[in-house]
């Protein structure tokens, strides 16, 4: 339902709402309507949701080619893990914040990155019990149920670390259902119905969570959402070439435009206004998709390594 081009145009998508969520967090300055500043800090959950539907549609899809062999493993670990070391690492090193074991353990987990942190833990339930094959979808299911309550009472958790968390299992279950949504929703005006229903609930949970603040309305209208974009992503092909660019190489945006961002602002505060995000943002974009090229390429040389498969001609 969802090919690579269009799950790289959501993406791309989904990277613009969580630089712009941070960027209007950041800026020193008060924006000209403190609503609009509101709404656009707001964004970035939503492209959390984004993220994790698409990673849970493309595990199923990536399992039912061949299953959870060496290959799997190891392209996950290169294309995820592998990138966030290299590029968080360094950074830790440059700033000299490794200095004890306990903050050496959040780096290896992604503790202050907490998106790769709930990623990483996805990706390795969905391994082990896809592997072991037997009831993988309640296993699963139960298990990411389990970890998100642990993260709801925890007291170092902040609810921004649970509330997307259902939008990887609706992933998970579009793509192992795919073939009988396909034939139930053969009708575009159903798939369309279903959008506008998601649409008006989300944005009536969204209002209530901006009149009470509860946590249940900010899940509902991240669960609402993550409905939306499922069947937007079935019905909307991919088009153009820089979304679909900017989706290929989101992680490395996401892992560097903060640092970006602070090193503008530090040489020069000015920068901390509206033009100076857009400058900190178009640099943040050009920079991950060039270190992402050379990082991809790189990498790519090393799994086809691991994995013996033979050299491109």
């Amino acid at each position: 339902m969802i090919n690579n081009k269009t799950s790289k145009f959501f993406r791309g998508i989904a990277i613009l709402m969580v630089i712009v969520s941070h960027y209007a967090g950041w800026m020193y300055t008060q924006p000209h309507s403190e609503m609009l500043r509101s709404f656009a800090s707001a964004l970035g959950v939503y492209g959390v949701d984004i993220f994790f539907l698409l990673s849970g549609y493309g595990l199923v899809k990536s399992y039912s080619k061949k299953g959870i062999d060496k290959s799997f493993v190891v392209k996950r670990i290169m294309n995820s893990y592998v990138p966030y070391i290299l590029i968080v690492g360094t950074l830790a090193i440059i700033d000299k914040n490794i200095n004890n074991p306990w903050a050496l353990f959040k780096l290896l987990v992604g503790y202050d990155y907490w998106f790769m942190c709930v990623l990483f833990v996805f990706y390795i339930m969905f391994i082990v019990f896809y592997r072991i094959g037997w009831n993988k979808e309640l296993l699963l299911t139960v298990s990411v149920l389990i970890f998100s309550c642990w993260l709801y009472f925890g007291p170092d958790f902040s609810d921004f670390w649970i509330l997307s968390n259902a939008a990887f299992l609706i992933g998970v279950y579009a793509a192992t259902f795919e073939d009988r949504i396909a034939k139930n929703m053969k009708d575009n005006v159903k798939k369309w119905i279903i959008a506008a229903i998601s649409f008006a609930a989300m944005v009536l949970c969204a209002f209530w969570y901006g009149k009470a603040g509860s946590f249940e309305t900010h899940f509902c209208s991240s669960l609402f959402f993550s409905i939306l974009m499922l069947f937007l992503c079935i019905m909307c092909r991919g088009v153009g070439v820089l979304l679909p660019l900017l989706g290929r190489f989101s992680l490395y945006a996401y892992l560097l435009h903060t640092r970006l961002f602070w090193m503008l602002v530090s040489y020069k505060e000015s920068w901390s206004y509206y033009k100076g995000c857009a400058v900190a943002g178009g640099v943040t974009l050009v920079v991950a998709v060039l270190l992402g090229f050379v990082m991809e390429f790189c990498l790519s040389k090393i799994t086809m390594a691991i994995l013996g498969l033979p050299k491109e001609k």
